[in-house]
């Protein structure tokens, strides 16, 4: 039967529930109606979405952290340390890779393994091997709100537990997890898994515990940003219908600064738009940003410089909420120090800017790349839900099947992979190939003479090889490779 953007019944949640939660023997801790209890003896300061909608009432941006480590009293110290040195107001419990990918036999092993020797041995939180009591051990040890944090295949016994734990929020989705985190398993299974991890959100909220969900849509590899902003509409849409009510639209920034501003400033708009569309009127939205993936340079003098741009993107774009990347992201594993040390230089730059004027956003290159990013959106999204007739979920499927919604890099042998991104003569992303999507003459002319701009500047054709500079620019010291050592 063809999945469909439904709401899952009660009936059908708690017959799945029954499932999931035997999946792992922590499972059997989890008991939703005491956990919502529990999150009603919460403070209010410790609720990421009441937190996030207040910042948005204030006009104030904040700073977020995303870090996770295996034991409970390592991780304990770790978010305690970067809220007190490195003055953050959000943190998260990252998901290691093994509990992310359901190997929870070998995410027991490292934590014993880790307990044992006093060693770091997890690249994240291992949520089901600690369950709700572990989990809730590190909630209650510190004074912020704290997320789940990391996209997945099949995140809904990680979900049971990190909610039960006393988090609130998630940040992921569907198809940032299809393009970037799979390999074999179609979307429509993928979203399955999401619309119960979203109906469990959804659950909470109607009993009156507000749970924050970070749309994702795609992790960006030099990718214009209307294919990610059509991405996280998708997913916006499909939390909605399973009763998400507080939902964060996650922006990546890429270098450009009129088109990193003018992508969060369109996001925003066009969320908006079409929860309106589809009747999700009682939704709301707040906005976060954070630096691009990649590779970063080695040199940490580099970095703080890149740490300081992104931060600025943050503030002048009028964001809720900041995430940036650390100094040593090159060499090894964060340490907290380095966390804090990165946090520290953000946390300098939101200050210098956050009660000043700001004029950038009604800039003319602004507005021009957000008009731009709007046409292109819709024009996937339109298509996209054509293409289901009406159905989001229905149309998605059958996009990706024909390369209308597509992705540069993607780990899934389902992708087209069609498209090409590559930077044009002032660092913006253009498409380079635009494969199937359903563009109009007039937008490939618009990515056409944005390239030849830059060929007419470097003398060259834009091509595979000035491609994978633009890839390596940054974590080369740039964001162009022409401007190498310049």
């Amino acid at each position: 039967m063809e999945i469909r953007n439904k709401r899952l019944s009660e009936e059908e949640f708690f017959q799945q529930r029954e499932e999931v939660l035997t999946m792992w023997p922590t499972g059997k801790e989890v008991d939703l109606d005491e956990a919502v209890e529990y999150h009603k003896s919460i403070p209010v300061g410790k609720n990421g979405a009441l937190k996030t909608m207040e910042a948005k009432k204030r006009r104030v941006t904040e700073l977020f952290c995303s870090s996770g480590t295996d034991t409970i009293a390592a991780h304990t110290e770790l978010l305690r340390y970067c809220r007190e040195v490195g003055r953050i107001d959000y943190a998260s419990s990252y998901i290691d890779s093994f509990t992310r990918t359901g190997r929870f036999d070998m995410a027991e092993k490292g934590l014993k393994e880790a307990q044992k020797s006093g060693k770091k041995v997890l690249n994240g939180f291992p949520f089901v091997c600690h369950g709700v009591r572990g989990t809730r051990a590190v909630i209650e040890a510190v004074d912020m709100p704290v997320f789940v944090w990391g996209p997945a295949v099949d995140l809904r016994l990680v979900m049971e537990i990190g909610l039960a734990g006393g988090h609130t929020g998630y940040s992921g989705g569907p198809l940032i997890s299809f393009w970037n985190y799979a390999k074999n398993v179609p979307l429509d299974k993928v979203i399955g898994f999401y619309q119960y991890v979203n109906r469990l959100m959804g659950y909470y909220e109607e009993k009156g515990v507000p749970i924050l969900y970070g749309v994702s849509g795609a992790m960006p590899t030099i990718t214009p940003p209307s294919l990610m902003t059509a991405a996280k509409i998708i997913e916006t849409l499909i939390a909605a219908e399973q009763g998400c009510k507080h939902i964060l639209l996650n922006n990546w920034a890429q270098g450009n600064m009129a088109q990193d501003i003018g992508s969060i400033l369109t996001h925003s708009k066009l969320a908006r738009e079409y929860l309106h569309k589809f009747g999700y009127d009682d939704v709301e939205t707040v906005t976060f940003s954070v630096d691009p993936t990649g590779r970063y340079p080695a040199d940490e003098q580099k970095v703080y410089s890149l740490i300081f741009y992104f931060a600025m993107i943050g503030v002048l774009a009028g964001v809720q909420m900041i995430g940036v990347r650390t100094v040593d992201e090159a060499k090894h594993v964060p340490t907290k120090e380095s966390i804090s040390a990165s946090h520290q230089c953000a946390r300098m730059m939101i200050n210098m800017l956050q009660d000043q004027q700001n004029e950038v956003v009604n800039s003319d290159a602004v507005k021009a790349e957000a008009r731009m990013e709007e046409v292109e959106t819709k024009a996937i999204l339109d298509k996209v839900l054509e293409m289901g007739d009406g159905d989001v979920i229905v149309g998605a499927v059958r996009a990706v099947e024909t390369g209308v919604l597509d992705q540069s890099y993607a780990t899934s042998q389902f992708v087209k992979g069609a498209v090409m991104g590559v930077k044009d003569a002032h660092g913006a992303a253009r498409y380079m190939d635009h494969g199937n999507l359903p563009f109009s003459q007039e937008i490939v002319e618009f990515h056409q003479e944005k390239i030849a701009e830059r060929e007419e500047k470097i003398g060259r054709k834009v091509d595979y090889e000035v491609l994978v500079g633009d890839i390596t620019a940054i974590g080369d010291g740039s964001l162009l490779p022409e401007r190498w050592g310049g």
